[in-house]
């Protein structure tokens, strides 16, 4: 767009960051991208130096740029810098006057003397964010006063923002068992939305927006003025946007200086371990069964007799899952046989519950794409409601499906943590004994005839996609392509992926998909099913629908979208039913 001429024209130097001095310039932590660290760099040279000023020059819905554009402010400060996003419509005009008030701003800045670095006044301090730590092996936390206490003091409370209701209210519930004040926030609504807006750039993925006003909702409406905060938040290296939540969170924290908060962060580098083996393999049993129950309920509501008694008996079941599982966390290594029993219990209940036609026959949608937005009643703007309205039930890819990658990765050695041999034929070991928890979890639940006792493994979902997407690209894409392929067709009739508006894993997997949801390539990836090529006589597309979110209301056209894939969908189930029926007589 003939920027550069556009300040040399105006008798301005232009200086690329590439000519700058960098060597010994601090970068900023977690920052994986590589030209993210150099851009950080260069943005605190620019910062000190009184005689440059940058001009940051990013596309539009540039997922790193969502972030770094957002610290580079920060290292800025009070000194002027220019933001130029450009697309495809971006006009000569517009970028002609941003440029002079720009520079006009520059040389108003220049005649003052403002110091932005300045010392505090007399008497005052600067604001000291609180900080979590590890005493020998036991989880504290530091205060805003400097105060050390333990993380199971009443004071203290963990709060985990609402990452799909169910799996944030099992982990919280593991968390009080084993001592902690944990609450598990209500799912997102329209006010947690808007706090989240008011408080970032809003070019973020929706997860991060959700999650900054999970945080501010209940600091500015629940938060006791003796309480201390500990906010938990996920974390990853990449190159997804999610491993950038947290330091984002932490700018946050220091930006409104909001005392007696601070962070609780597990990585998917070393399998979300730091907890202890016992907690970590107890958290994976609250995850595989907060998974089936999601979708226990996504069946209620499709096919109940009566839908208001069975979501009332669901609520009430789901109870008494988590008084289990808060049992569980007050035990030093679990009880796994306890968790069970209780399981047995819940499945029978279930299995009671009036249905309106056998579980078999009803046909089934598979929500697969971003973890955060596929699990949320907002952000997937309340999708399985909307598809049981239609008699369709829709089964949601687990959590612990990512958590089985997560683990995947480190084996291999493609995540950011190393391991020794040794620490390796552990790991496997620990693969083996969560892949057999899973499975009798799972048969379990399957006794209520309300979700599949069979679950595709993470290598053959890996496996499915290799064709398409390399396994050394890490990060969701892989599992959104691998699980499409992997069901559609042979347990789901239609296939949804849904991400964040801008998420750069969901887009890789719908361009992808977007080609190869076709009647050969499903032929190709598993043709040893008998049923499956007369399902698929001739049908050329295979029912899939990709769809982007910022929490709003979809617009007419994917409401469009929706109604016309639906329609495909109950076709096909028509198709696999009768396939099936046939084939047993």
């Amino acid at each position: 767009m003939g920027i550069p001429r556009k300040f040399a024209s105006r008798g301005v130097k232009l200086i690329p960051l590439d000519f700058l001095p960098l060597e010994g310039e601090n970068t900023k932590r977690h920052m994986y991208w590589g030209m993210g660290q150099i851009i950080m760099q260069a943005a605190r040279f620019v910062a000190r130096h009184p005689q440059l000023f940058g001009t940051y020059i990013t596309n539009f819905s540039c997922g790193p740029d969502s972030f770094v554009i957002g610290y580079f402010r920060n290292i800025m400060g009070q000194k002027p810098s220019l933001t130029l996003e450009l697309d495809s419509h971006t006009a000569d005009a517009g970028l002609e006057t941003r440029i002079e008030a720009f520079l006009d701003v520059v040389t108003a800045y220049r005649s003052l003397t403002a110091d932005a670095t300045s010392d505090p006044p007399a008497g005052e301090h600067p604001f000291c964010p609180a900080r979590a730590i590890l005493r020998d092996g036991v989880p504290m936390v530091v205060d805003s006063s400097g105060n050390e206490l333990p993380m199971k003091d009443p004071r203290v409370t963990v709060l985990f923002p609402s990452m799909g209701r169910t799996g944030s209210e099992a982990i919280a519930a593991l968390f009080r068992g084993a001592g902690f004040n944990a609450v598990a926030h209500p799912p997102s609504d329209e006010a947690v939305l808007k706090q989240g807006r008011g408080n970032t750039s809003c070019k973020e993925c929706l997860p991060l927006i959700l999650t900054t006003g999970t945080l501010l909702n209940y600091i500015r409406n629940e938060k006791r003025p003796d309480e201390i905060l500990v906010y938990f938040m996920a974390t990853g290296s990449g190159p997804c946007r999610f491993g950038q939540y947290m330091i984002f969170m932490e700018d946050l924290v220091r930006k409104l200086e909001l005392p007696d908060v601070t962070l609780l962060s597990l990585s998917s580098d070393n399998g979300y371990a730091g907890m202890g083996k016992d907690f970590h393999k107890m958290g994976w049993w609250a995850i595989v069964v907060s998974d089936l129950m999601e979708d226990v309920r996504a069946m209620l509501l499709a096919n109940a007799a009566d839908r208001r008694s069975a979501l009332e008996t669901f609520e009430m079941l789901w109870g008494q899952v988590l008084e289990e599982l808060e049992r569980q966390g007050s035990l030093s290594k679990g009880d796994f046989e306890g968790l069970e029993r209780r399981l047995a219990d819940v499945a029978e209940r279930l299995r009671q519950i009036p249905l309106r036609q056998p579980a078999d026959r009803v046909p089934r949608i598979s929500l697969v794409g971003e973890i955060f937005v596929r699990r949320d009643g907002l952000s997937r703007q309340f999708l399985t409601e909307r598809l049981a309205e239609r008699g369709f039930a829709t089964v949601c890819a687990p959590v612990s499906e990512w958590m089985n990658y997560a683990d995947w990765l480190v084996e291999r050695g493609l995540a950011a943590e190393r391991m020794s041999l040794l620490q390796k034929w552990g790991h496997k070991l620990k693969r083996r004994f969560m892949a057999r928890y899973e499975s009798r979890l799972r048969n379990l639940l399957a006794r209520s005839g309300l979700v599949h006792a069979d679950t595709a493994p993470v290598e053959q979902l890996i496996e499915s996609a290799s064709p398409f997407i390399s396994p050394n690209h890490t990060g969701e894409a892989i599992l959104t392509v691998g699980s499409a392929l992997t069901e559609i067709a042979s347990q789901a009739c239609g296939v949804i992926a849904i991400g964040p508006f801008g998420c750069m894993p969901n887009r890789i997997a719908e361009a992808v998909l977007g080609e190869i949801m076709v009647r050969e390539t499903k032929l190709a990836a598993d043709g040893d099913d008998p049923c499956l090529r007369d399902v698929l006589e001739n049908v050329e597309s295979l029912p899939f629908l990709a769809i982007e979110s910022d929490g709003s209301t979809f617009p007419q056209v994917i409401t469009a979208k929706l109604e016309a894939f639906c329609l495909h969908a109950e076709r096909l189930h028509g198709k696999m039913l009768s396939c099936r029926e046939s084939l047993h007589g």
